[in-house]
């Protein structure tokens, strides 16, 4: 009969408090936690008895991470050269103990938890822990287990979620991108956003590798403020957001339609509420009080809302290719839209962000006639004027 370590109750043992991680050379303390493991392992086994003892694996949400299989590998180095030891470690058939464990993730922790087993009953004989900092070490040596599809790293911030997220400095200026990951295609990362004065929020994303969605909560009640997908350059997203001070937000964002995995740029700042004045050209919200426009000579127009639209007619004498731009008169970060009619107010043409940024360009070919242009803002609160210019494309 297979003599039991206790019969009334399991041996628990915390190795350490916590495992730092030297950034330059963090395999040291991985290897020293082991150790201690193993030490601790041969004290729980009767002396003068040749046990058998079989390694298990160690997961990490239903796979076997990279840190996983280093662990096991360690563990059973030091467990074969332990001095004076009272076991054979064996690598399959029947053992009277096996060795495996799990790994769990908090915001700031990774523990690793060792059990030792009754093989025939799997009743847990001890279990042991060893913590150690969540870093980016910590964080890739997670990232590409056993049946996970994605081989991006999780990143530090992790895990984070509506309950608890990342809380992120607003700027007043265009700062630096706090860098994350979308490390699987169902990861969601949180952002908590908190103005210190009342402001118009701008929250974009930043990078080529994924095609982000971005969704404004009231930290709060939850509810959804804003959302958007494509609004800043490319594939990023943007929302812009009039805030009050002392108030809670909370920005979460994914990859659009759960379908991408990658590196992403996040960051937030705030700006004072522009309120433009209306332009010369005002009223032309309709096509019938369209300001007429002269080819090659640009015009400087305001969006008084996020509602205003503004038409400009024009006439083309010679037949040929034309570019049409509206972008804003300061940067590109006005997302202007523009729509191309004919005389009968046919549609022919329309572009969103085809210029630079968020700038919206057309080349067409046009024959002699008389077009009429419309003029939108996809922005919340435009916080500039635009300029929209109708020209010959001299290159083709």
């Amino acid at each position: 009969m297979t003599k039991r370590l206790t019969s009334c109750f399991v041996f628990f043992f915390a190795l350490s408090v916590l495992y730092g991680q030297n950034s330059a050379d963090p395999l040291p303390r991985l290897d020293g936690a082991v150790k201690d493991l193993a030490e601790a392992i041969t004290g729980k086994i009767p002396a003068g008895e040749n046990r058998k003892i079989i390694l298990g694996q160690w997961s990490y949400r239903d796979s076997v991470p990279p840190l996983g299989r280093y662990w096991a590998a360690q563990l059973s180095e030091e467990l074969a050269n332990m001095p004076g030891r009272s076991f054979t470690l064996v690598s399959g058939g029947t053992a009277d103990w096996t060795v495996s464990g799990v790994i769990i993730e908090t915001p700031d922790t990774v523990r690793i938890y060792t059990r030792l087993l009754g093989s025939g009953d799997h009743a847990i004989e001890a279990s042991f822990n060893s913590d150690f900092e969540f870093n980016e070490y910590i964080a890739g040596m997670l990232s590409e287990g056993g049946t996970s599809s994605s081989s991006v790293r999780r990143d530090t911030y992790e895990s984070d979620t509506m309950e608890n997220p990342v809380s992120v400095e607003i700027t007043g200026t265009a700062g630096s991108f706090l860098n994350r990951t979308l490390h699987n295609e169902s990861d969601e990362d949180f952002f908590l956003l908190t103005p210190d004065r009342d402001g118009v929020l701008t929250a974009e994303t930043s990078g080529n590798d994924i095609d982000t969605f971005m969704q404004l909560y009231d930290a709060g009640s939850r509810n959804e403020l804003a959302e958007d997908d494509d609004g800043g350059a490319d594939t990023n997203a943007l929302i812009r957001y009039e805030v009050h001070a002392g108030n809670r937000y909370i920005i979460k964002v994914r990859s659009y339609g759960g379908s991408g995995t990658g590196s992403y740029g996040f960051r937030a700042r705030l700006t004072e509420p522009v309120r433009l004045d209306p332009d010369e050209y005002e009223n032309d919200d309709e096509s019938g009080s369209a300001k007429e426009l002269s080819i090659g000579t640009p015009q400087y127009h305001t969006f008084t809302t996020a509602a205003d639209v503004d038409w400009v007619t024009f006439r083309i004498s010679r037949a040929g290719p034309y570019t049409i731009l509206a972008c804003g008169a300061d940067s590109d970060e006005l997302d202007t839209y523009i729509e191309l009619y004919d005389e009968d107010l046919n549609s022919i043409d329309y572009d969103d962000d085809g210029g630079d940024n968020l700038d919206s360009f057309l080349s067409v070919r046009l024959q002699a006639g008389t077009y009429y242009l419309k003029v939108e803002c996809f922005d919340d609160e435009p916080a500039q004027p635009y300029t929209v210019i109708v020209d010959e494309d001299k290159v083709k």
